[in-house]
Order: C-alpha cells, then sequence, then structure tokens
C-alpha cells in the first residue's frame, strides 16, 4: 500500500521545483477529493525502511513512447529497483531529475537521451526486450541461440556479451519477478512436469521473454551442471569500474547509505552467500577487487539467491584509491580483521559507511587495513579467531544497519 503523503514529501524534499512533481501534487489533490484520478498515475517506490526512490508512469500521448516517466532517486540501489520494476516490452520517456542516474538507466534500459521542449529525456525499453520474441523447439545443438548461451559458459563469453546465466526453476522464477533484463530462456521437457515449471512460462510469455524448449543434449551443451538444469536464462549486466579515467568515481555518493568492499574473496560460493547478505542488508551497492572470484560465476550466482542482478556491483582494480575516493568524500571505511584491536560492538556508527571484507584465507591486505579509516573485530568465545567471510559480513553489517537504522 502506497503511502502517497510520504512520497509527495519524499519529491519535494529532492525536487521540489520540478514540473512533474508539481503534476502529481494537483493530479493527489483532485484524487484525494473525488477518489478518481484526473490523469491516471502508476506510482513505484523504492526502499527499505527508507524511501529512496520514486517513478510516476503516465500514458505518453504525444512522444513516441508508451509512458512518460518522472523518476527520482537517493541511492544507486534505489534507483535500480525502480528500474527493474518497469515493465518489459514497454518504450518509456524516462525523465531522470539528476545527472547521476544517467549510468544506472544504461545499466537497465537501451535507447538514447533526446532533447524536447519539456527537457532532457532517455528514450527506451528494458534491455533484452528489443528484439523480437520467439517460442520455439531447439534440437540441434548449432543452432544459433544455443550457441549464444554456450559463449555465456566462460567468464570471457559473459564479460564479451555483457550477460550472465540463471540456472533452475527457483532461480529463473525469482529472475523473471524481480524484473531483471532476461534475453532469454531455455528449458526442457522436465520443467513442464510441476505445475511451478508451467506458471513459470506463462509468466515470462507474459513479460514477452523470448522461450525455448530444447532435448537434454542441447541443454547439456549450453552448460556444465549436472544434472542438467530444467531451464536456464541470460541475463544482462553492466560490472562498472569504480573509478573512470578521469579518476572521478563512477559512483553516486549518497549520504545516508552503505556499501560493501569484498576484497579478493576467492570462492564463488562464498562470494555469492556474501552479496546475498549484502543484499538482504539493503547495501547501496558493492565493490569487488578485480582478483578474486567472478560474481557471474554461476556457483556465485546460485548462492547470492537473486543479488547478482539486483545489487549494483562496481570493480576495482585496486581498492586503495577507491577507498581513498570514498574516505575524502566523507565516508567512514571500517575493515572488518580478527587482529583489530577494536571491538565492533563498542563502535560508535554513522553514515556513510563502508564494510571491508577479505580473503577467506589471508584476510585483508596490508595496503587495504592501512587505507581504512579503522579496523574492527567481530568478539568470539575462545576456541575461534575467524568466522566465514560471509557470516562476518553479516554481522559487521547488520550492526551498521542496527545502530544507524538504515
Amino acid at each position: 500500500m502506497i503511502n502517497y503523503d510520504k512520497v509527495i514529501a519524499f519529491l519535494e524534499r529532492e525536487n521540489p521545483d520540478a514540473e512533474g512533481v508539481s503534476r502529481f501534487k494537483q493530479a493527489y489533490h483532485t484524487f484525494s477529493k473525488t477518489g478518481e484520478w484526473h490523469r491516471p498515475y502508476q506510482v513505484l517506490t523504492a526502499g527499505w525502511q527508507k524511501l529512496d526512490g520514486v517513478l510516476l508512469m503516465t500514458p505518453e500521448d504525444v512522444l513516441d513512447a508508451d509512458y512518460r516517466v518522472y523518476l527520482t532517486a537517493t541511492t544507486e540501489r534505489g534507483l535500480r529497483e525502480l528500474l527493474l520494476a518497469f515493465p518489459r516490452r514497454c518504450a518509456g520517456m524516462f525523465h531522470p531529475t539528476e545527472q547521476w542516474m544517467d549510468n544506472g538507466i544504461h545499466d537497465v534500459l537501451e535507447g538514447e537521451f533526446v532533447h524536447t521542449d519539456d527537457g532532457r529525456f532517455y528514450r527506451g525499453v528494458k534491455r533484452g526486450s528489443g528484439a523480437v520474441v520467439e517460442y520455439r523447439t531447439i534440437s540441434k545443438r548449432k543452432d544459433a541461440v544455443a550457441a549464444d548461451m554456450r559463449k555465456l559458459a566462460t567468464l570471457k563469453g559473459k564479460l564479451e556479451s555483457s550477460q550472465f546465466v540463471v540456472e533452475g526453476d527457483l532461480m529463473v522464477e525469482r529472475a523473471v519477478k524481480d524484473g531483471l533484463p532476461i534475453e532469454k530462456i531455455l528449458y526442457t521437457t522436465a520443467l513442464l512436469e510441476a505445475s511451478e515449471g508451467q506458471s513459470l512460462l506463462k509468466s515470462a510469455s507474459a513479460d514477452n521473454i523470448s522461450c525455448y524448449q530444447v532435448n537434454d543434449g542441447v541443454m547439456g551443451s549450453v552448460t556444465t551442471t549436472r544434472p542438467v538444469p530444467p531451464v536456464i536464462a541470460s541475463v544482462y549486466f553492466n560490472f562498472r569500474d569504480f573509478l573512470a579515467e578521469s579518476g572521478k568515481s563512477n559512483f553516486h555518493f549518497s549520504p545516508g547509505c552503505t556499501m560493501l568492499i569484498a576484497e579478493d574473496i576467492a570462492n564463488p560460493d562464498n562470494l555469492g552467500m556474501t552479496l546475498r547478505t549484502a543484499d538482504a542488508v539493503g547495501v547501496s551497492a558493492v565493490l569487488l577487487s578485480r582478483i578474486g572470484a567472478s560474481p557471474f560465476h554461476k556457483n556465485c550466482v546460485r548462492a547470492a539467491r537473486g543479488a547478482v542482478g539486483r545489487l549494483p556491483l562496481y570493480y576495482a582494480t585496486d581498492t586503495g584509491p577507491a577507498i581513498e575516493t570514498l574516505r575524502l568524500s566523507g565516508w567512514r571505511v571500517l575493515g572488518g580483521t580478527s587482529n583489530a584491536e577494536k571491538n565492533l560492538y563498542a563502535m560508535k556508527f554513522a553514515l556513510p559507511t563502508a564494510i571491508v571484507v577479505g580473503n577467506e584465507n589471508t584476510g585483508l591486505s596490508i595496503e587495504t587495513r592501512a587505507s581504512c579509516t579503522e579496523l574492527v573485530r567481530i568478539p568470539m568465545a575462545s576456541g575461534q579467531s575467524s568466522l566465514n567471510v560471509g557470516i562476518a559480513a553479516g554481522v559487521l553489517l547488520y550492526e551498521v544497519a542496527r545502530r544507524c537504522r538504515i
């Protein structure tokens, strides 16, 4: 249930002079009196414990689009949530309120910026929904669709195509439900044996996602998972460098948010669990070191339970300069290490804060420790000196969330 008073308060605080805000306020004023919208609005919101973004959609009658979309957000996560909620196959004229939103828009949508009498807009559709929809059977491994999917089995293929693969009925169902920019789905007859599988295909069809029925031989040729999964999907992604060539950050520094920095986590299952935890606690973004497991490894994607695709992900060849950039922007950067003097529960917290966790065996590098604002340890009873990196990240992040009421 949307609280329109909170929505209006958020819009007035973030962009009080915008024409889109004024129009919506007038429409809501009429609605509150008559119970009817004089101008039909669809309102989407983002945020967990507080409002992080609002998207206003109205049918577009003049410009070449299905909807005119007013878009405002305070965090990259909030922006991504709103864009993922935008319906597939619908063209939108998106009016972002701030320049920093451009990168996030390019991550989820495909199109171009245009200038009209009403201002600067991005005319586009969700990635993967611009192609012709197909529903057919593939019986040969040499089929072009199967060949394209096969390339995504390697990291090189993923990076070249800007796509990763989601495997299994539960994970593909979640990807469809979350509105991820899916290009295509491949499935076997095994998916049709359960009502849940049939429901998944109906949802995909309703979202105009291309679906291809394949035999076990074709499925086995495009994935190394055994036994072969009943369904897989390819999803678009954009893995951005945290620092641009100019040295400036590509990340939007929001004052009231948290970030997770994961340095050289080697095991993809551990990385996936860490990303899942970060997603659950509501971090604005995750920064990964270039060395370590890929977030798009199939084990990481599976363990992350949907976090890969929902979370804004960045990488840094060297985490030191990235941490320094955060510090210069007013962020507190806390490095988690078992030999730190300061106890987590004795710390004072303030946002924005970044939590840094390190390699499963060696922990944080010497350079990263030196870059952090402070080092902090999780207190433990005798007998253990460390925790699994995913669990440690969860303890640290949830303590920040609890203290700061994110």
